[in-house]
């Protein structure tokens, strides 16, 4: 089985619509961006110096985070209030940042991949004992009005199929396909060995190539 040509073509469709995504057509093949580390070294510096300075950081990184939590909780609001906890943990403890084995972008998904992991453990206990209705859930944000049928049909249907995965293979296949997160860097993010993240990826593609097969949206 070959999960990953077929699936990265739908993602790349769904990423083009998705939160706070980039308008580039996505690629599976990911480049380092050290500017981006360089900046944000001094931004970092100045927000240790100046907690006014850290609306920068906030302001640079709102979005990519919210889009992230969404892609993993695939909730509206609990996204809002998750994305909202990971930036007052982050400049909480941002005096004891150093920049060491990870950089700040890496210790901010880090923060964010903790968050929704205690976020799925609140919503499974919860769902557990019988108060799901009171977890607030909602459906994941719909496509744009001018989307045409086929295409909003295969948005719902992608978002329900990875509704369906275990949350460990949920966040790495969005942290690598929606994120362009490379393999080290998911590893650094969910302090996993790079191994294993090849295991989940290889195994979440299938169980959501599985998935969307038997709901005939990738050809059998």
């Amino acid at each position: 089985m070959q999960p990953r040509r077929d699936l990265c073509i739908m993602i790349g469709k769904d990423r083009r619509r998705g939160i706070a995504m980039t308008d580039e057509v996505i690629e599976c093949g990911l480049d380092a961006k050290p500017d981006i580390v360089d900046d944000d070294q001094s931004l970092v510096s100045a927000a240790q110096q100046d907690p006014q300075a850290a609306g920068k950081l906030y302001d640079k990184y709102y979005r990519e985070i919210f889009g992230y939590v969404y892609r993993c909780t695939l909730d509206h609001a609990a996204t809002e209030d998750l994305t909202s906890n990971v930036f007052l943990a982050a400049f909480r403890h941002l005096g004891r940042f150093r920049w060491r084995q990870i950089p700040f972008r890496a210790w901010l998904y880090r923060i964010a991949t903790n968050e929704i992991r205690m976020h799925h453990r609140r919503h499974r206990w919860a769902k557990a004992a019988g108060f799901q209705g009171q977890l607030g859930e909602r459906e994941g944000a719909a496509p744009a009005a001018d989307e045409p049928p086929a295409a909003a049909e295969e948005f719902r249907l992608l978002h329900e199929a990875l509704r369906e995965l275990k949350l460990k293979y949920r966040t790495v296949i969005v942290l690598r396909y929606f994120e362009d997160k490379t393999i080290a860097e998911i590893a650094e993010i969910t302090g996993a060995r790079e191994g294993t993240i090849k295991s989940q990826l290889h195994r979440g593609l299938a169980q959501l190539q599985e998935i969307l097969t038997r709901w005939d949206v990738l050809p059998k």
